[in-house]
């Protein structure tokens, strides 16, 4: 778990620093999501690979150096500021290879190391211990870059330690993965679980960042150029807010179950981003407030529900390779505010395009709502017709 937050921490407290940057090396809103893009590149290879090598190897062998190698990401990010931008896209990039490995196997390895009737609480706290590490992060982050002295160096101090306490701490938790399987890596969706990818696991994974990564790049730009001044500030809050949220709806998401969460979700993000057209008005930045709220539920409900979908459709031994898939899905949604930024040009700073995505979320919440529902109760009815199966040999045999 500390592994988790330690690296979810360190990979969003970047956030308000890259705020910081992009006024000072006179950069606009495309430089500033392509930081974020270019952090989600660094998943693709880590999640494609992590997962099926830990399968294979085993979960600490992958988790350990992941966490040693984003503390030097980390140093990489604090020399930006005499490298300039090579920096902070290189760090960045190598921040994306170290958080999509801790985060898919270390989630899977905390589910294991729960125990099957334990498992579901465990996916939970996975969930809510990378919500409140994407939270207090980029928080403090934006309280130091605004405020503080050596904007650049002292934003990073507090992540850089939680990442070298979580490679002390990883290297004493027990393995779960004993049995080596042989064979080449196992990569990608298991057979059976294709339908289940498309209608379920591929929509709510575009969900969980798409609109959060909006909210920390897009967001606090349109609303400085309307006319609100403490921005970076307000980048580190808006964090706060989305992350805390996320974290806080995790236990919610558990009591309500994938099927009724997933379009729930689906609609809250709807919900942010008309809150969002609001808050870059003229004068509306306050509405960023109640978008937060709306947009960190939704990826809390999300996360929580898309890990509990993926741990029923896949065998243990193909579980991590499938949670990657889903996390690729996830971190794409970091590249979402690029290419929105791409396409719509000048009129982004009309807010259209941010009700534009709103529809989207619509969209998503319909293929949720009936396929995708179908498929979770389907997924639920399974073992529930094998446990009254083996409850039948049982009696019939004693």
């Amino acid at each position: 778990m500390v592994a988790l937050f330690g690296v979810a921490a360190s990979t969003q407290s970047p956030s308000p620093v890259l705020l910081f940057y992009t006024d000072r090396l006179g950069l606009g809103a495309l430089e500033l999501t392509v930081f974020f893009s270019v952090y989600a590149l660094g998943l693709v290879p880590s999640l494609l690979l992590g997962g099926p090598y830990s399968d294979r190897f085993g979960r600490r062998t992958v988790v350990v150096p992941a966490a040693l190698l984003s503390g030097a990401a980390l140093l990489i990010l604090v020399a930006a500021e005499t490298a300039g931008q090579p920096a902070l896209l290189v760090g960045r990039f190598l921040q994306g290879v170290t958080s999509g490995a801790v985060f898919t196997v270390g989630t899977v390895w905390m589910r294991e190391l729960a125990g099957h009737e334990r498992a579901a609480s465990a996916a939970v706290r996975a969930a809510a211990a990378m919500a409140v590490g994407f939270a207090v992060g980029p928080f403090i982050a934006g309280v130091l870059v605004q405020w503080a002295p050596w904007p650049t160096l002292l934003p990073f101090a507090l992540p850089l330690a939680l990442v070298v306490l979580a490679f002390v701490l990883a290297r004493t938790v027990p393995e779960t993965m004993t049995v080596r399987r042989p064979g080449r890596l196992q990569i990608g969706i298991p057979p059976g679980a294709g339908r289940g990818f498309l209608v379920y696991l591929l929509p709510i994974g575009l969900l969980v960042y798409t609109f959060a990564v909006l909210s920390l790049t897009v967001f606090p730009l349109l609303v400085e150029r309307a006319g609100f001044r403490a921005t970076l500030f307000l980048a580190g809050l808006m964090a706060l807010l989305v992350q805390g949220s996320a974290a806080l709806a995790t236990p919610w998401a558990k009591r309500l179950r994938p099927g009724p969460s997933g379009p729930l979700a689906a609609v809250l993000a709807a919900v942010g981003c008309g809150f969002g057209y609001l808050a870059v008005q003229p004068g509306g930045w306050g509405w960023v407030l109640p978008a937060s709220l709306a947009i960190g539920v939704s990826e809390g409900l999300a996360m929580t529900s898309g890990i509990t979908v993926a741990d029923r459709l896949a065998p243990s031994h193909r579980r991590g390779g499938l949670v990657s898939v889903f996390y690729l899905v996830v971190y794409f949604g970091f590249l979402v505010p690029t290419i929105l930024v791409l396409l719509s040009g000048e009129a982004l700073f009309s807010g259209v395009p941010i009700l534009a995505l709103g529809g989207c979320a619509l969209l998503v919440t319909v293929v949720l709502a009936f396929p995708g529902r179908r498929l979770v109760n389907q997924i639920a009815a399974a073992p529930a017709a094998a446990s009254v199966v083996a409850g039948r040999r049982t009696t019939s045999t004693s």
